[in-house]
């Protein structure tokens, strides 16, 4: 887990979908950790004890690509938050999804790479 949000906030957020349970919150990286997203990217990574290619980010906004991309993880961008599609293809994500509701195709997507 990985958010810009601190900790408290990130758990919240979740906690309102019923999200919050299968997350190992002790692995992740919040706002209170760093301000830069790609820094929090490698402190979740450090923290889990895994590497970029067992990691993908599944983000809305172009700063969780560059943090993304900035360690060598797989992005699943979607577009939920301020950012549209073509704002977050135009800052290099691979896949763009306009929301969650296809739960499959993003299961897909994070197991196997499309």
């Amino acid at each position: 887990m990985v958010s810009g949000n601190i900790r408290a906030v990130a758990e919240l957020k979740l906690q309102v979908f019923g999200l919050d349970a299968p997350i190992l919150w002790e692995l992740g990286a919040y706002g209170e950790d760093h301000d830069v997203r790609s820094d929090l990217v490698r402190f979740s990574l450090e923290r889990a004890h895994t590497t970029a290619d067992d990691a993908v980010l599944i983000g809305d906004t172009p700063a969780d690509i560059e943090g993304a991309h900035t360690n060598s993880v797989r992005v699943i961008a979607v577009a939920t938050g301020r950012s549209d599609q073509a704002a977050l293809r135009d800052a290099g994500a691979e896949v763009v999804l306009p929301d969650l509701r296809d739960t499959d195709l993003l299961v897909k997507l994070v197991r196997h790479g499309g």
